[in-house]
């Protein structure tokens, strides 16, 4: 069977994120359309109407031992609803396609029958969420985690095909949801960059960078006692916190805020080190965008980074980081330009090889005619 046509569907805000692939897979596929997935409002029962505030307030009232809300969109009964009106909107379209590529696991593009084949692209499971950062799994009973548990599994088990950003997905998906190892392929994912930056890299800055827009889970905390340890032996050291707003000033901190891609090229170029010691982080998009400048990063051992992030090639894994292991290695790194240089190059070099769309959509197109062909 030839791929021609391939209806890329997902969450408005997931096919916006990564608008850099469906760029890369155009030149893959002769007609690459894309339908947007609208939330259905939640008709279940009263406690799901309840907005996040109202939640936290009655639980709180009732002290209760259930996450601090429960959100509302993330319940079985919605995936369903949410797959069954996908299902809907894919059988209307005027010219029906050869294959979906469905973005994430918040739905399925067929409930009832999936009468065309499908492919998947992941970059986390929700046991992985429940185990890593349960903030993300917001459920108020076992039964209810459970009920969405075998919502993705059946989702995963019908795909043709499952491409995730990590190999530590992979075996999430092979453990937790008994896929079959062969129908899974690791292909990583990229920056929001259409070209590989192929300028200058200098060093000698000893400016640190880092993203904090989710501060407590990327590890904000820890950046900034590290930070103050560097401070004392490297007074010129500065530390530039972008995407959160922090309550308080600290010395030798800059807190722009968030930033636009303009603002954030300038700093990657001027900026020594990325660090990001984030107690979950699936696969960050912000580490292959600072190594497409040539910064290198310490992360983590956690999730997808160390699958980025190769240590001591183009940058260091930590792990155990703490803010002690954190101010060791930033000291050792700041202090050795020469050996950030050559981290730099290797860096750029994973991007240019590896962690870039156009080879990612290569292998995607190049699996997903495999599987077609074998299935004719």
């Amino acid at each position: 069977m030839t791929i021609q046509r391939v209806l890329v569907t997902g969450k408005p805000e997931f096919l916006q994120r990564h608008r850099p692939l469906f760029d890369a897979m155009t030149h893959q596929f002769d007609h690459l359309d894309f339908l947007p997935l609208i939330d259905l409002p939640p008709r279940h029962p009263w406690q799901e109407k309840l907005s996040r505030k109202s939640q936290r307030l009655w639980q709180t009232l009732r002290r209760q031992t259930v996450p601090a809300y429960i959100d509302p969109l993330k319940t079985a009964r919605v995936f369903v609803e949410r797959s069954r009106h996908t299902e809907r909107q894919i059988r209307q379209q005027t010219a029906q396609p050869d294959r979906i590529f469905h973005v994430f696991g918040m739905s399925s593009p067929f409930w009832s029958n999936a009468t065309t084949p499908y492919a998947m692209y992941l970059d986390y499971t929700m046991a992985l969420a429940k185990h890593n950062w349960t903030d993300w799994a917001p459920f108020p009973s076992p039964r209810a985690y459970q009920q969405w548990i075998a919502c993705e599994r059946r989702t995963y088990q019908q795909a043709h095909n499952l491409f995730c950003m990590s190999h530590l997905v992979k075996r999430s998906l092979i453990a937790d949801y008994g896929v079959p190892a062969e129908k899974i392929t690791v292909v990583g994912s990229s920056g929001n960059f259409g070209c590989l930056y192929q300028g200058q890299k200098t060093f000698g800055s000893q400016q640190i960078l880092f993203n904090g827009s989710d501060f407590l889970r990327k590890g904000g905390d820890r950046v900034l006692a590290a930070f103050q340890q560097v401070r004392a032996v490297l007074p010129e050291a500065t530390l530039v916190v972008i995407g959160v707003d922090l309550p308080e000033k600290h010395e030798g901190v800059i807190n722009p805020g968030p930033v636009d891609s303009e603002t954030l090229q300038y700093l990657f170029l001027h900026t020594d080190l990325v660090i990001a010691p984030g107690r979950c982080d699936p696969f960050p998009t912000f580490l292959m965008e600072a190594m497409n400048y040539g910064v290198p990063c310490t992360v983590a051992a956690q999730d997808g980074m160390p699958e980025i992030v190769d240590h001591n090639i183009n940058g260091i894994v930590l792990p155990q980081p703490t803010p002690e292991t954190l101010a060791h290695e930033m000291l050792a790194l700041l202090t050795q330009p020469d050996r950030l240089q050559a981290m730099s190059e290797q860096a750029r070099q994973k991007i240019k090889t590896q962690l870039n769309w156009t080879t990612i959509a290569q292998t995607i197109a190049q699996v997903i005619r495999q599987t077609a062909t074998s299935k004719t």
